[in-house]
């Protein structure tokens, strides 16, 4: 049985003709989400290599537990925390080994910043760089609460999960929307 040539099929269904045994329906999850997956690894790990490891073993994993899934979450967030978490251990494992690189793509051109318009380009690129540098910063589950929120549209899913205390990013400059 394979997916519908428009890719309409539910979550939900997806996941029942998983258990049923079509293997196939697995990879509509991982079109689904693969894109999704990936950018919230990136976020958590800043590092594209460290993200496609975290996104491929995300669904390693998935693909194993899924016949267990009890649907307590959605397949979304369910998804999200498993990369969520092994972003983690990627994390805590650069930084035992203090082998923490910077991609020197992400710093702006300070060469390209001629006229009004570069300035503001360039102010913008820094303000951008210090934000990611803040929310990089913060204690694991912190960041896993800005960068769901912020970057998934996602809200808490309770109280139990503490915001962003602003002092926690105090030396940020604020990002306008349309400025």
């Amino acid at each position: 049985m394979s997916l519908p040539a428009d890719g309409t099929d539910s979550d939900a269904r997806l996941i029942e003709r998983f258990k049923r045994g079509d293997r196939e329906a697995f990879d509509g999850i991982v079109l689904r989400y693969r894109k999704d997956v990936y950018r919230i690894a990136f976020r958590m790990t800043a590092n594209h290599d460290d993200a496609d490891d975290v996104a491929q073993e995300t669904f390693v994993r998935a693909y194993r537990a899924l016949g267990s899934f009890r649907g307590d979450a959605s397949l979304k967030t369910w998804l999200f925390r498993i990369a969520m978490n092994l972003s983690i251990n990627v994390g805590r494992q650069r930084q035992s080994s203090r082998t923490e690189e910077r991609d020197l793509d992400l710093l702006p051109d300070r060469g390209a910043a001629a006229g009004p318009l570069g300035e503001r380009r360039l102010l913008d690129a820094e303000a951008a760089q210090r934000v990611r540098a803040a929310v990089g910063g913060l204690p694991p589950r912190q960041k896993q609460v800005v960068l769901l929120r912020i970057y998934e549209e996602m809200q808490a899913p309770s109280p139990a999960v503490s915001p962003v205390a602003p002092e926690a990013i105090a030396g940020a400059a604020p990002v306008v929307a349309g400025a």
